[in-house]
């Protein structure tokens, strides 16, 4: 019973907390055929796809992201973060 018990923690840290919620599977991905792989690379890939992750990265220092930031933006953090505060989103 333990081991299924761990396996469960174990699994359940591998998916972003945020994946369910995420925007981009409601909108700009939504039904594409991307839409696995990035789950596969980003929101299910644990602490290594979460530090990947753009969107993670930037919901974590200033407590939510654009709805048009893809994890892999070309955008740096800082500047996804500044182009938020020009616009007042922040």
């Amino acid at each position: 019973m333990f081991v299924k018990y761990s396996n469960y923690i174990a699994m359940e840290e591998k998916i972003c907390p945020k994946t369910p919620k995420c925007p981009i599977f409601q909108g700009i991905l939504k039904g594409t055929e991307f839409t696995e792989t990035y789950k596969r690379l980003y929101c299910e890939a644990g602490e290594e796809g979460r530090n990947r992750c753009k969107r993670y990265q930037v919901a974590l220092r200033v407590g939510k992201c654009p709805d048009n930031i893809l994890p892999n933006s070309s955008k740096t953090v800082e500047e996804i973060i500044v182009t938020m505060k020009e616009k007042g989103e922040i």
